[in-house]
């Protein structure tokens, strides 16, 4: 046996060896963070049902921010050993001064940018569309409070990972898996296949970004936070574009 080999593949076998003992002790947090997002889910679609509403971010905008604020924060309490340090006045009144004029500037898109876009059209949106197809500029309050729980899972996850030794590879290669795999609970709630795999082709790209914003980056969660945010208003303006109202139909 060539011994330049054998030196290739013994490092090979050893990072392997190590995520796997990685990842054993991140089970608990990953399953802990997919029952949160299962949870959290269902109940939104219940408290919708319960309260007969056609679309819960559009027709309440309020409730379902605060829904989300709150799962946000149990998330951080829960996990608040893994944010140690981040979690100070300080830490946090400079996130929200950096990211009040990215939400600014989104809520201008929403308010005055996407309504100048053509209507989707009734004839080319699916028969069951996704809320926002037809969404008010409203819709991206809970949205962005819903985004923002996200991200907490997700940074969860991250920074459970790099304290458990984990390689950055490693890291980017199970969120890619794991955020990406989260979304296929879009498929139970009867969205359309394109619908689904372009949110799923999508996080995962992100999924793989994301520990090198969080881990390699000063400020990591304001950057994933708006690239995140971002996806969105790209999603809903290409969408008014490709789906818009044929001429014949106006």
């Amino acid at each position: 046996m060539n011994p330049m080999i054998n030196s290739v593949k013994e490092p090979e076998a050893s990072n392997r060896a190590r995520f796997v003992d990685a990842f054993r002790t991140l089970l608990p947090t990953v399953a802990f963070v997919a029952v949160i997002w299962s949870v959290s889910s269902w109940g939104y679609y219940a408290l919708v049902k319960a309260i007969a509403l056609d679309s819960g971010y559009d027709d309440a905008p309020l409730l379902f921010a605060g829904y989300y604020l709150i799962w946000t924060v149990i998330v951080l309490l829960a996990f608040r050993p893994v944010f140690k340090g981040q979690l100070s006045r300080p830490a946090l009144s400079g996130h929200a001064v950096a990211l009040t004029p990215v939400l600014v500037g989104y809520g201008l898109f929403v308010a005055v940018a996407l309504p100048l876009l053509p209507d989707v059209s009734v004839y080319r949106a699916p028969s069951d569309p996704p809320e926002f197809m037809f969404a008010t500029a409203w819709y991206y309050l809970p949205k962005s409070a819903d985004i923002l729980f996200q991200q907490v899972l997700v940074a969860t996850m991250v920074l459970r990972a790099d304290r458990a030794r984990m390689s950055l590879w490693g890291i980017s290669i199970m969120m890619g898996v794991l955020f990406g795999g989260f979304h296929l609970t879009l498929s139970p709630d009867g969205f359309l296949l394109p619908y689904v795999a372009r949110f799923i082709i999508a996080a995962s790209i992100f999924g793989l970004v994301i520990p090198w914003l969080y881990l390699r980056t000063r400020h990591g969660f304001r950057l994933a936070y708006g690239l995140h945010w971002g996806f969105y208003a790209l999603d809903a303006a290409l969408t008014h574009i490709l789906l818009a109202v044929p001429k014949w139909a106006m």
